[in-house]
């Protein structure tokens, strides 16, 4: 029997899972199996499951080493997104916005500047096609095969945006190898980017990934087999490993109950998830229905989010249990919830697969504000066409009720509806044969695939590679930003900012601004200020920034960054609670730090999988610290003014509050670092408030005020937080700001966002001011149009003097 060595670029080593058995058949008959992909954290180890002889791993080039290494991610960028404007995505508006975010922003912006490409999309198509093929094979990629020698080599993921594997199914055509593309997933065909140069095999689950091939991809028919999945080939042959009274004992849950499992999706399907487990959980309580009801509820998280939900906590619900042992293959535990369950519930996940081997009825909510992941994807409506369809679909929760009732009157039992569906999406060879040595097959039979190297070119090619690079790289220089003349391009102690701003630069996808967990004064007068500077003499356009902070600053970035994310939205307040208490605010920490503190990192990471962002880079306020830190040692915070560009708040999209008075002072009375927390203080802004509505509307625009200081019970005196109870608190506190007449009170964060508002503040103090900040509000009203803030000892408070000058 001939064996052969197969070269795996498998890209990461956690998709080995998918392909084990496989391999190991492969192996078992002699073949050589060599495993590759890229560094992980710093190494490339293959799984403790990869045990055998003939299977070995090693790192593989990711970048090119040519000229064209700066271009290329570019040009298939802008072809991945242009597949979207492929009338067969209309409807499927998250996978084109998710697109929209990935793209290059250069191409993103040449498409809206020329709407034609849009119009005549297949033509751009084409000519970026035409452009890819015009591509050379990059000598390292190259050199790297040729040094393993493989007889075939197998790829995946491959259409993963801009995905650097291209240039590997490249080096194969030149090198006259044999190529097999194996889709990772169900849905990869449909929702990532495109196969741009084919593959000599594509060995798909199903005739719905053939169909997806040759009409979204452009294969050949007869380059195209069906396999079937095999990485479910174990999950079809489990057997539940304990019984119901061991698996609800270990849940805390009544055996005596029936037990609904909800399945977790992942971020892209299910960014705000976690609020519609409550809703659903709640409104399982509130069923009329009393099997409903009283019913067990198990939530599973996605496994890649199962960190999020550690301090989730449902127990005013009762009978509900999390499992956070999910791994991310079809392991023992998913196994043991299906089988235990009536029913499995989700949004757009591939766990409903997994109910479907085990022949649990599968249901889902379309429920407006949740359903951008399923009716906003083309692959959620396999789960409910193909085949006859797999998971009922309810629009509302009391229709939910009313299937589920059907289902909890019996014992767990297998549906036929979803057995059948589990034998055609994903065993279509017959329910009852192994995928595996289907899968291992086909490898085998495309390793006689006869094939000549492509050592030559038409001639034609040649002079339009060398007009499509110099035109590249002409408009890449005429993109980049003016010089640094600063002291961070001069400084040598300030050489890691540079050096990090220029990574930027130099980069084209999406960069997270912060996030900011500093004070609401510093963030307006120092950090969006360094931003808008950043951006402006780095090149980095707003499309490419994402501002990650809170809620009700996000408006405030608007002029510098394209996108916002709020910090809270991607926690739960118990979460946010933990982390808070373990945090130092950013300006107390070391500036030179190497690495982001822990919650950063943590906001960072969930904030990349919002927005599905594999490739993207930060812009993190430890730059900015640093730069404080070396000019206060240096004596040189004049220099400062360089590098922040002040700009005063647009308010003329802000929305009113229509139930403040017609004129009106806003007061705050909060204890703050320039007028701390004792009797005297609140004794002086008792007595300032006092003054004030003696003869003017008041309103306190803490959220809430402090119970320590004694406000007077005057007509003339309101509460922000009784006006106006719900909303964001800091944009309702902006709103009011900017619509007074006036700000009066303690100097600190409100006030900077007075004169930030354009509203003039009268504040008060007792103990030093911090240092810098008035110049720079200064000059920020001298600048930039922000109010002036005029400042005053609280001991010497013999009533208040308005500013001259009052907001209109």
């Amino acid at each position: 029997m001939w064996t052969l060595k197969i070269l795996f670029l498998i890209g990461a080593t956690s998709r080995i899972r998918n392909f084990h058995d496989t391999l190991a058949i492969l192996a078992d008959r002699g073949h050589t199996v060599r495993l590759t992909g890229r560094l992980r954290k710093g190494s490339f180890e293959l799984p403790r499951t990869v045990q055998h002889e003939r299977m070995t791993g090693r790192v593989n080039p990711t970048e090119r080493c040519d000229e064209w290494r700066d271009v290329v991610d570019l040009l298939r960028g802008a072809r991945d997104y242009v597949r979207y404007f492929d009338p067969r995505y209309a409807d499927a508006t998250r996978l084109v916005r998710r697109a929209y975010e990935i793209a290059p922003t250069e191409f993103v912006l040449f498409c809206e500047r020329h709407p034609w490409v849009r119009r005549h999309w297949s033509l751009a198509a084409r000519a970026l096609a035409l452009a890819e093929d015009l591509i050379p094979t990059d000598p390292g990629f190259e050199e790297f095969v040729r040094e393993e020698q493989p007889d075939l080599i197998l790829v995946t993921p491959l259409v993963t945006f801009e995905s650097y594997q291209t240039d590997y199914v490249k080096a194969a055509h030149r090198l006259g190898i044999p190529v097999v593309f194996i889709p990772f997933s169900w849905d990869n065909l449909t929702n990532k980017g495109l196969m741009r140069i084919q593959p000599d095999r594509v060995l798909v689950w199903n005739d719905v990934q053939r169909r997806e091939a040759i009409e979204l991809h452009g294969c050949a028919p007869e380059r195209v087999v069906v396999t079937g999945a095999a990485r479910f080939d174990d999950f079809f042959g489990g057997r539940p490993s304990t019984s119901r009274d061991e698996f609800f004992a270990e849940h805390r849950l009544d055996p005596s109950r029936p037990l609904l499992l909800y399945l977790g999706s992942s971020q892209l399907t299910g960014p705000n998830e976690m609020e519609l487990v409550r809703r659903w959980a709640e409104s399982i309580r509130a069923s009329d229905d009393p099997l409903v009801r009283d019913a067990a509820l198990l939530v599973r998280p996605h496994p890649a989010l199962r960190n999020s939900y550690a301090s989730v906590d449902y127990s005013d619900l009762g009978q509900v249990a999390l499992s956070l042992n999910a791994s991310r293959n079809a392991d023992q535990e998913l196994f043991d919830s299906l089988y235990h369950a009536q029913a499995a519930i989700g949004l757009n996940t591939s766990a409903m697969l997994e109910a479907a081997i085990v022949g649990r009825p599968v249901h889902t909510l379309v429920i407006p504000g949740f359903d951008q992941g399923q009716i906003g994807t083309i692959h959620f409506h396999y789960l409910v066409e193909a085949y006859g369809g797999l998971a009922t679909i309810a629009r509302d929760f009391p229709e939910h009720h009313r299937q589920l009732a059907a289902v909890l009157r019996d014992e767990p039992q297998v549906s036929p509806r979803s057995r059948d569906f589990a034998q055609q999406f994903l065993r279509p060879h017959g329910v009852d044969t192994p995928v595996a040595p289907i899968l291992a097959a086909e490898i085998e039979r495309a390793m006689t695939i006869a094939k000549q190297p492509r050592a030559s070119v038409p001639a034609w090619h040649p002079p339009l590679r060398r007009a499509l690079l110099l035109w590249l790289g002409r408009r890449r220089e005429a993109a980049r930003a003016a010089v640094d003349t600063t002291v961070i391009a001069t400084s040598m102690s300030l050489r890691p900012v540079r050096t990090a701003l220029e990574e930027i630069q130099q980069g084209t996808g999406p960069v997270l601004v912060g996030p900011w967990n500093d004070s609401l004064g510093n963030e307006i007068l120092y950090w969006i200020p360094f931003v808008r500077w950043a951006a402006a003499t780095y090149g980095l356009p707003p499309e490419r920034l994402i501002a990650l902070s809170r809620g009700g600053a996000l408006p405030w970035y608007s002029s510098v960054a394209g996108r916002a994310l709020d910090i809270g939205a991607l926690f739960s307040a118990s979460e946010l609670q933990h982390w808070q208490r373990r945090t130092v605010p950013q300006s107390e920490q070391d500036p030179k730090q190497a690495v982001m503190a822990p919650f950063d990192g943590e906001i960072v990471e969930r904030a990349a999988r919002t927005f599905e962002l594999t490739e993207y880079q930060v812009l993190h306020p430890s730059m900015l610290f640093r730069v404080l830190s070396r000019l206060h040692k240096d004596r040189a915070t004049t220099q400062l003014a360089d590098l922040l560009q002040h700009v005063r708040l647009d308010g003329d999209g802000r929305r009113r509050i229509d139930r403040l008075p017609r004129s009106f002072v806003a007061v705050s009375v909060a204890f703050t670092e320039a007028l701390p927390k004792d009797a005297e203080n609140g004794s002086f802004l008792a007595a300032l408030v006092a003054d004030l509505s003696a003869e003017r509307h008041v309103v306190i625009v803490d959220w809430p005020p402090p119970a320590d200081v004694e406000l007077p019970v005057s007509p003339r005196v309101s509460r922000l937080d009784a006006l106006e109870a719900t909303g964001d608190a800091l944009d309702l506190q902006a709103r009011a700001i900017a619509q007074a007449e006036a700000f009066v009170g303690s100097y600190g964060d409100l006030a900077i966002l007075a004169s930030f508002c354009g509203t003039p503040a009268l504040t008060y103090h007792s103990e030093r001011l911090p240092a810098d900040c008035l110049d720079r509000l200064q000059a920020a009203a001298a600048s930039a149009g922000w109010a002036p803030v005029t400042v005053e000892r609280a001991r010497r408070f013999r009533g208040v003097r308005m500013p001259i000058k009052v907001h209109a």
